[in-house]
């Protein structure tokens, strides 16, 4: 099992800086924003000092381009997922007729219902209790975070009930595998800035550049991460009965 999760581990660093040659449109949807975030921020007088940089930090224009950011984060870490579903089946990755929308959908309510008790509570119980019970609600609906990837990776087979009943041990290894090249890479963003503050110019425009190649891999990296965790593994019990019989 270790060798296996080496291996798997491996897989995800390899293909996530692969995926850079295979289909560089898919980093330059959050590479591009993050730097034209960087240059605006520039161009604001963002880095000149940190105090600067705090009192900059919530200008409009720079809150606008961290939205587009966001964006482009966003849909990069998708479009990797779809891209390695599609690199499974022969398909095109931009083909959004192959995702399983079904299945994606079903996720996506059934986690943002599972956020509700702790927000409708929080004000009553407090916002320690709310949040335990988001904690519990996270933890026993991790399966869900399978379904969604596989869902829009293309799987068609596998459903509700599969992912509760197998799908366990394929969402700790999502939430650890997408940790693992997620917290470094993060770290790595947030120390880009803090050396940037006050150094010259040639020096912030450098580091700013770096960062946002760092922030692309983020995405790639960490889509990768999330399809190659949520794909079944060798003895992982593949669904037992058509898709058109099941749930969702």
């Amino acid at each position: 099992m270790f060798k296996l999760l080496r291996d798997r581990m491996w897989a995800v660093l390899r293909d996530g800086i692969r995926i850079w040659a295979l289909a560089p449109i898919i980093p330059a949807l959050v590479v591009l924003p993050e730097f034209a975030q960087h240059v605006a921020e520039i161009q604001l007088g963002m880095f000149e000092s940190r105090e600067a940089g705090r009192v900059i930090s919530e200008n409009p224009t720079r809150m606008a381009f961290g939205a587009a950011k966001l964006a482009g984060l966003l849909l990069a870490i998708l479009a990797t997922i779809r891209f390695w579903g599609a690199d499974r089946t022969e398909g095109r990755w931009w083909n959004l007729a192959s995702v399983a929308w079904a299945k994606v959908a079903v996720a996506i309510v059934l986690i943002a219902l599972a956020a509700l008790p702790g927000t409708l509570l929080r004000d009553s119980i407090g916002e320690e209790k709310a949040g335990w019970i988001d904690m519990a609600l996270g933890i026993a609906t991790l399966p869900l975070l399978v379904l969604l990837v596989r869902g829009i990776s293309g799987d068609r087979v596998t459903g509700l009930r599969d992912v509760f009943r197998d799908g366990w041990f394929a969402a700790i290894r999502l939430l650890v595998f997408t940790a693992m090249v997620w917290i470094p890479l993060q770290f790595l963003h947030g120390k880009n800035h803090d050396w940037a503050f006050g150094a010259p110019e040639a020096a912030v425009w450098s580091l700013l550049i770096f960062d946002s190649l760092a922030v692309g891999l983020l995405a790639t990296l960490g889509g990768t991460a999330m399809h190659h965790a949520a794909q079944r593994w060798p003895r992982e019990a593949a669904p037992s009965r058509p898709a058109s019989h099941g749930a969702a």
